[in-house]
């Protein structure tokens, strides 16, 4: 029996769980920044990348586990059977692609191989992730704070104690992911009390061709790191590194929509896209606005060779924001699709639905992103442009891109629900975050001294967007009735 589900509480959960990790993510990344070159750094990105090349087959089995587990099907152990017994493609894969790529950039083999431990909890974490989606989301949020606390210390270790370079990050990785998939599968052990069943995993297999092509668009979009890294050096990649990171919070927003799929593949109703688009704009304008008016004093936290990523950041945020939306918009696809209810459908079926119209719209994207992604670089570089320009072209490629086909999903999901109830508080959203916007510049010439210490600096920039925040808050609360009423019932609550 599925574990009941709510819209806004797991929202925030998550949410709250997301954000926590963003801010254990930065110390993870500051520390590395101060601990490694842009080119070290890039290295560690390519090695990522291609841990995320090889977890691809995971997909076949997390894509159908989700949908079967969220409608009452507990199916948890077949699932975490099936990515165990896949999980060798992977390995063997992330040992071909290590080789080819070592040879290209000719560095060390020691990181790639260390690298190729992740691969495996890469697999766990997948199956794990996608058992808790449609069972208990909410346990997304609390293993979050379980794991990344121990990443700061395994790293803090690894690199300033025993000075171990890339290999203590790789190290701290590897334990992160062990804690936070058995974390996550220990929470969710009630959908795996039924007999393994060999049935369902041929079903997913039967029907692989559908969740291999979801999986390809995110796969094209993550190369991007690593086709840059080729093609123009890991310098590039490095510096550009930090600015996706912590614009990447922004994003973070989604997870306020994380329930949204599994109510709907419970027959939720058509409303519920638009409240949880209202809701995640509540939170994702003024974080892009945020991120953008504070993207030098930001990036001046992790050190002079990362400073010229500003430009880009500033773009990123707003691309975040979109592509928040872009998401919830998917999911608002995915979860009113109804073909694959009674056990499957045949290939005909699911050519026609939004299963298959998902897939051919994140194609599409990705490979017009990584071509014009190319090209632009290309042409920068080839005209001597710097490395900040060439992060703030990377990230314009990336927003462009997004918005189009953020329109594309929109149109056809707007056949099936509702996605906006009017532009008022959005409106007020907007207003809210200029107010916030003007304080912080402000309060910026006061509370920021940019010759204090690492740790001191990265204390009075927290301070100055938790004032941030309270500013945005305070005029949203003056200026909104709904939001007071919404800040009154979670008072009461």
């Amino acid at each position: 029996m599925s574990h009941r589900i709510g819209l806004r509480s797991t929202g925030l959960v998550v949410f709250g769980g997301r954000v926590f990790s963003a801010f254990t993510g930065l110390l993870f990344l500051i520390m590395a920044t101060r601990w490694l070159a842009p080119a070290q750094l890039g290295l560690w990105e390519v090695i990522i990348s291609l841990v995320t090349f090889s977890s691809f087959p995971v997909g076949i089995v997390s894509y159908w586990a989700t949908r079967d587990i969220a409608r009452g099907r507990l199916v948890g152990r077949t699932a975490f059977v099936t990515g165990f017994a896949i999980s060798g493609l992977g390995l063997l894969f992330y040992f071909v692609t290590s080789i080819l790529t070592r040879s290209s950039l000719a560095v060390s083999i020691v990181p790639f191989l260390l690298g190729s431990l992740l691969v495996p909890l890469n697999y766990l974490n997948a199956v794990a992730n996608s058992i808790i989606v449609g069972y208990r989301p909410v346990v997304s949020g609390y293993q979050l704070m379980v794991s990344e606390p121990v990443k700061i210390v395994v790293a803090y270790e690894a690199l300033y104690v025993y000075g171990l370079g890339i290999e203590g990050v790789i190290l701290a990785l590897l334990i992160s992911y062990l804690i936070t998939s058995s974390f996550g599968a220990y929470m969710v052990r009630g959908a795996t009390k039924e007999q393994l069943q060999l049935s369902v995993a041929r079903r997913w297999i039967g029907l692989s061709w559908l969740p291999v092509l979801d999986n390809i668009p995110p796969l094209l979009l993550n190369a991007d790191t690593y086709v840059a890294a080729i093609g123009f050096g890991t310098v590039v990649a490095g510096i550009y590194q930090p600015a996706f990171t912590v614009a990447s919070i922004v994003g973070y927003s989604y997870y306020l929509a994380f329930s949204l799929y599994p109510l709907l593949l419970r027959g939720g109703n058509e409303d519920l896209p638009a409240i949880t688009i209202e809701f995640l704009l509540l939170f994702s304008i003024p974080m892009a606005v945020g991120g953008a008016v504070l993207s030098q004093p930001i990036l001046h936290e992790f050190g002079p060779n990362y400073a010229a990523g500003a430009l880009g950041l500033s773009v990123l945020c707003a691309m975040f924001l979109f592509q928040a939306l872009s998401n919830t918009v998917e999911q608002t696809l995915l979860g009113t699709e109804k073909v694959d209810i009674s056990g499957g459908g045949g290939f005909r079926s699911i050519a026609k639905s939004n299963l298959l119209f998902v897939v051919v719209v994140d194609m599409s994207q990705a490979l017009a992103y990584l071509a014009s992604l190319y090209v632009v670089l290309w042409i920068a570089f080839s005209r001597g442009i710097g490395y900040g320009d060439a992060v703030g072209l990377w990230a314009s490629v990336q927003l462009v891109t997004t918005v189009t086909f953020l329109a594309v999903k929109s149109r056809r999901a707007r056949l099936s629900a509702k996605l906006f109830r009017g532009w008022r508080r959005p409106i007020y959203y907007l207003l809210s975050a200029g107010v916030m916007a003007l304080a912080v510049s402000f309060l910026s010439r006061f509370i920021l001294q940019p010759g204090a210490g690492t740790l001191v600096y990265g204390l009075q920039l927290c301070g100055l967007v938790g004032l941030g925040g309270a500013v945005y808050f305070a005029s949203l609360y003056a200026l909104d009735s709904g939001f007071r009423a919404m800040a009154r019932a979670a008072v009461a609550r």
